[in-house]
């Protein structure tokens, strides 16, 4: 994205949700939110937000991200991950110090490690479905630029 910001044509209203069509640019490649807003079964790259500017069809608006909230989303979905398999791993290895049932406790620590992931990842799944569900986003309408 260009200067964070980047312009959209809306092409649907549902309720309080504009769905919001983006043309690829060359920023595309390397933006982070790249997964949020690939294209979809129609070929087409559409945002869906929350109508904030009572904006109608046809109309081209201003798209702007939150540094602040892709940051936040990015530290849960991969940080709150990693530093619990890492918490798990060091406390294994300081509570096992032997084999149990003829499996090293390396490897007994390195699974223990892995099933705190599994679950910090399952905690990290809903928690960005509860906040995606109250309208959580990285984007946000900035200004419509008719």
């Amino acid at each position: 994205m260009d200067q964070d910001f980047e312009i959209g044509e809306v092409v649907e209203i549902k309720g309080a949700i504009a769905g919001i069509e983006l043309l690829e640019n060359d920023q595309c490649h390397s933006c982070g939110a790249k997964m949020i807003c690939r294209p979809g079964g129609s070929g087409k790259r559409i945002l869906y937000l929350k109508n904030t500017l009572n904006t109608q069809i046809g109309d081209r608006v201003l798209i702007e991200q939150s540094d602040k909230n892709q940051l936040k989303l990015a530290f849960m979905q991969y940080g709150l991950p990693i530093l619990s398999f890492l918490f798990a791993v060091v406390v294994a290895n300081y509570l096992i110090s032997g084999s149990y049932l003829g499996i090293p406790s390396d490897i007994l620590q390195f699974g223990i490690g892995l099933v705190v992931l599994a679950i910090a990842g399952l905690i990290s799944r809903y928690w960005a479905k509860k906040k995606a569900a109250g309208g959580f986003s990285v984007f946000s309408m900035k200004e419509i630029c008719n």
